[in-house]
């Protein structure tokens, strides 16, 4: 990237991962340009952990606005952060880079945030409703501390139970994380689902402890929420959604930071790729 083409209004940002090829997001924030009439250059960039580091420095040192960070790299950048968010804090997870004007690295996760836009564009409201989150992995810290945050009541269900013991600990200055058992009489007005795969050992025995009205949300999207959403709809659930809101929310956010404009993320979510 060059001086000349800042001097001209271009913004520089893009994503660093490993794979990256299947990155939606050049797509998402391309459009979220679109909208404001931002003259933007995104990016995927394939990084590799000699390489991570001195890219990092590089980019911000050469004028780029923002870097979004996905797998494996969430917990790989933390040590190059100068300063942590209280959600990345928590999360020990960052998805989103910039530099300030004193040339400070910080570090956020918005992937919490991202969820809560896309549950209240749905419509599923978690505001003092009980919420079943099964699985305890990557983006679970991250999904609970946002659930929290917005006066859920938690409940966790995990093959690992350890898991659980960890997020309880990371969480419990917010809030406080139950266990879920099969013998428990609760109701769950919602699930999360954050299973890397479709698990119907873990998945079925939510199903007689679920709300007339309850919604299921698989935080994974396209083909990969496919079988999730079919089994809960096969049982009488009909809120369903997958995670591409999530994933549109957590780009605008990170948009908004790096842009200081929150873009619309329904225009994008019309235009639904994974698909």
């Amino acid at each position: 990237m060059s001086n000349q083409s800042n001097e001209l209004g271009m913004r520089h940002c893009g994503v660093i991962g490993n794979p990256i090829a299947h990155s939606l997001s050049p797509q998402i924030h391309q459009q979220f340009a679109d909208q404001l009439n931002l003259n933007l250059d995104y990016q995927r960039f394939l990084l590799n952990s000699d390489t991570l580091k001195p890219f990092i420095k590089r980019f911000f040192a050469e004028g780029g606005i923002g870097l979004n960070v996905t797998l494996p790299f969430k917990q790989a950048v933390l040590p190059l952060v100068d300063h942590l968010s209280r959600a990345a804090s928590l999360c020990q997870s960052v998805n989103t880079l910039w530099r300030d004007n004193n040339g400070q690295i910080h570090g956020d996760s918005t992937d919490g945030a991202g969820l809560i836009m896309d549950l209240e564009r749905l419509n599923y409201t978690i505001r003092g409703k009980s919420v079943l989150v099964i699985g305890a992995g990557g983006a679970a810290m991250a999904v609970v501390q946002g659930l929290l945050r917005q006066g859920a009541k938690v409940t966790m269900h995990n093959r690992t139970a350890a898991k659980i013991d960890d997020i309880q600990q990371q969480t419990k200055s917010i809030g406080k994380v139950k266990r879920f058992a099969n013998n428990t009489d609760e109701k769950f007005d919602g699930i999360i689902c954050g299973l890397s795969e479709f698990n119907q050992e873990l998945l079925s025995p939510s199903l007689k402890h679920l709300c007339e009205q309850a919604f299921v949300y698989d935080l994974n999207y396209g083909e990969r929420a496919t079988s999730t959403l079919s089994y809960f709809k096969q049982n009488g659930v009909e809120r369903l959604s997958d995670g591409y809101g999530m994933l549109v929310g957590q780009a605008a956010c990170s948009f908004k930071i790096w842009h200081h404009e929150l873009p619309d993320i329904n225009s994008v979510l019309n235009n639904h790729p994974a698909k």
